[in-house]
């Protein structure tokens, strides 16, 4: 959990998740859903797949859990980094951690230029790294050196004479005898891959029963929720029906390609077997991944199905569409990212600024626009 998160972040997920689960086996146990469901929130879904793969890994060979980095490194979801960590911290295991801190504190030790993420840079950086692990205490060791390269060597401000090792940092020195060259251009700079830039439309599908119905809290209806891939992008998780487009699209090509999607994967057509009550753009919103950002047009589309929910169907041309019909409290409940949580919160506060305009005694089925 604490990859690439805060502490702060982290730590109420880490007490639900050990209250739940609180042995590998207990785990092991688990389906992708539930542990979707209690990561939701903390991004980089991945790494709660891969814990359930690997505790299912570890279970089924009944062998206890591993010790050593060679029998980590067979676990599902374990890399290097995971794995010299674990058996060197836990298991007392001589073996080298290198992460980011490490890296910027040995490029800076021995004034190494090259480019850190290249392959062969990165195999002497744990060369380098295995030759100064303490023997009698190497996970102490390894942790020290991640918190001297997090707290005292950092990035852009190094304490370099707070530093223990100042004396032997070849960066410090080369810094003093020449005045071009600072201790911050160790390790070299490598220029991110720019983000991408993907657009999609979401369509917020509430169910009502009965064509009369409005959108207000006092009326039964239910969400579709449909389940992503299981490899990619946010892999198993829920979200509302959406489409990636191919760029900025007006209003008539997002409607057009959410009426496809819906026609064709869950039997819902909007001309024929629908009445639709309302349908509504709510707004835009911008989530921003690692390496993508995804701008959303988020649309409220309040129909009733002539032939009811049991006209529904999930099919994504050859391949079935896993999906769910859940009312707005099991919605709210329901281990949602923080991506959809923010759509159904704007969904939310549209419906009330509708329920607030428009008095109850008047309230009548609403012409969809466009």
């Amino acid at each position: 959990m604490l990859q690439q998160t805060r502490v702060q972040t982290v730590v109420d997920y880490f007490n639900r998740w050990m209250e739940k689960w609180p042995t590998l086996h207990h785990l092991s146990q688990a389906s992708l859903e539930e542990v979707n469901e209690t990561w939701a929130g903390l991004g980089y879904y991945r790494r709660a797949r891969f814990l359930l793969e690997g505790a299912k890994m570890i279970a089924q060979e009944g062998g206890g859990f591993p010790r050593t980095v060679a029998a980590l490194r067979k676990v599902s979801g374990i890399g290097d980094y995971t794995a010299g960590a674990i058996a060197s911290i836990a298991f007392k295991e001589v073996v080298p951690v290198v992460d980011g801190n490490v890296v910027r504190v040995i490029a800076r030790l021995k004034a190494i230029s090259a480019n850190p993420k290249k392959t062969m840079t990165v195999k002497n950086f744990w060369k380098l790294a295995g030759q100064l692990v303490d023997p009698c205490k190497p996970g102490d060791f390894n942790q020290a050196l991640m918190e001297l390269g997090a707290t005292i060597c950092t990035p852009l401000s190094p304490s370099c004479s707070a530093c223990p090792v100042s004396g032997q940092c070849c960066a410090l020195s080369i810094s003093r005898r020449k005045k071009s060259v600072l201790v911050t251009d160790y390790p070299m700079k490598v220029v991110k891959a720019k983000q991408r830039h993907d657009f999609s439309a979401v369509s917020v599908v509430e169910i009502v029963e009965g064509q009369d119905m409005g959108v207000g809290p006092q009326f039964d209806s239910r969400f579709l929720l449909v389940k992503r891939p299981d490899k990619g992008l946010l892999a198993g998780l829920w979200e509302f029906p959406s489409v990636l487009l191919k760029g900025e699209s007006d209003l008539a090509t997002r409607r057009e390609a959410i009426d496809h999607l819906l026609k064709h994967s869950f039997n819902i057509d909007l001309k024929k077997s629908s009445n639709v009550i309302l349908r509504e753009d709510v707004g835009e919103y911008v989530h921003v991944f690692t390496h993508i950002r995804l701008k959303m047009c988020v649309e409220l589309l309040v129909v009733c199905l002539k032939g009811g929910k049991n006209t529904l169907q999930g099919k994504h041309g050859e391949e079935p569409t896993a999906w769910k019909y859940v009312d707005g409290k099991a919605l709210s409940s329901m281990g949602l990212t923080s991506g959809v949580k923010k759509v159904y919160t704007m969904i939310q506060k549209f419906k009330q600024s509708l329920a607030t305009s428009i008095p109850s005694t008047t309230r009548k089925k609403r012409t969809p626009r466009g």
